[in-house]
């Protein structure tokens, strides 16, 4: 059941399952072309952020869980409660809203489980002010760590550009995460279709079933997206992300409409891939149920043949004839040889 039916809009509830006394990272990254400092703590009762107006600002939040951190936030930087309560809602749709001195987008997260073929979906908020990029996490685990590496280390271009370029590279990162979930899911339809076409198993259906649903949850996590990456383009959003990253976030909406279609079209193959297997199902049993013809329209006649003789009539001529038995063998026999002939020239054998 949802938990925030019958609450006012506004009101601040986390709707995933981690329990409010787990501990919070908070990592408040600060650099420029020419140097870099991280700052790591764990959050207690204060949220002690100096920004540096100067240079890049980076607070990653690795949970929302905590009510009373959210809350303190909302309050240091003047964040309305309506997005902080959809940052809290964990099924919240994937989106992007723009406010007065800040732009709000979430989307999920998609990384591999410790389990073969399962995922994991964790909800991820940027909140991108003029000179701030505050992230917030459910979990720290993400899929960040080389972005990381290239601030730290200074490489490529995002210790020269601003918070909207990293913004951008953020939301890249994820959207490329989700080809290699793409390719897993490829993967699992051809290994499936393969053993479906050869010996179909219970199992196998029970498979298709599971891969339909994580194809179903992977879709409805991918699809807005289209609609956020549209959005891109409005000049009041490319205020906040900066226009000289124009150019990566026409090629980032190309990756999203491109996972797009390849999410689509292995949704088609999966409902065509349950098909086929009730259709190979199908066939072996109308293999099994000629088979049974066959073999009923072969002992039909014998059947016939043995009733009438068997009966316990007084006068049956045959049955005193010295050469009836084996007649009737031969008979038998002919019909058996005449029926096998038959299938076999209407290739039915």
């Amino acid at each position: 059941m949802n938990k925030k039916i019958g609450l006012q809009p506004g009101t601040l509830l986390y709707t995933g399952d981690r329990h409010i006394t787990t501990e919070i990272p908070i990592t408040h990254y600060i650099y420029n072309h020419e140097s870099f400092k991280k700052n790591s703590f764990i959050f207690k009762d204060n949220l002690l952020v100096e920004l540096h107006p100067s240079n890049v600002n980076w607070l990653n939040i690795g949970g929302i869980h905590n009510i009373d951190l959210i809350k303190k936030v909302g309050e240091a930087f003047n964040i309305d409660s309506l997005i902080l309560e959809d940052l809290l809602n964990n099924s919240q749709r994937p989106k992007l809203e723009i406010r007065d001195d800040y732009i709000f987008i979430t989307l999920k997260m998609i990384s591999h489980a410790s389990k073969k073929h399962k995922y994991e979906y964790e909800q991820v908020s940027f909140i991108l002010f003029s000179n701030l990029l505050i992230t917030f996490q459910e979990n720290p685990f993400d899929v960040f760590d080389n972005i990381r590496g290239r601030i730290e280390k200074g490489s490529g271009r995002l210790r020269n550009k601003k918070e909207g370029y990293l913004t951008y590279a953020l939301i890249d990162r994820i959207v490329d995460n989700y080809f290699l979930i793409i390719e897993d899911l490829e993967e699992r339809i051809d290994d499936l279709e393969s053993k479906v076409t050869t010996d179909p198993k219970k199992k196998d259906f029970d498979e298709i079933l599971e891969l339909k649903k994580e194809l179903l949850k992977f879709r409805k996590a991918l699809a807005p997206l289209k609609e956020v990456s549209a959005k891109f383009k409005d000049s009041d959003i490319q205020e906040y992300l900066g226009e000289d990253t124009d150019i990566y976030l026409r090629d980032l909406q190309d990756h999203i409409i491109i996972a797009n279609e390849s999410n689509d079209a292995l949704f088609n193959r999966g409902n065509e891939l349950l098909q086929l297997y009730h259709s190979t199902i199908s066939t072996g049993m109308n293999e099994i149920m000629k088979v049974l013809t066959m073999i009923s329209t072969i002992f039909i006649p014998l059947g016939f043949l043995a009733g009438l003789y068997g009966m316990n009539f007084e006068y049956i001529p045959e049955l005193s004839w010295k050469y009836g038995y084996f007649t009737l063998l031969t008979i038998m026999g002919l019909i058996i040889l005449g029926t096998a002939i038959f299938f076999k020239k209407k290739k039915w054998w």
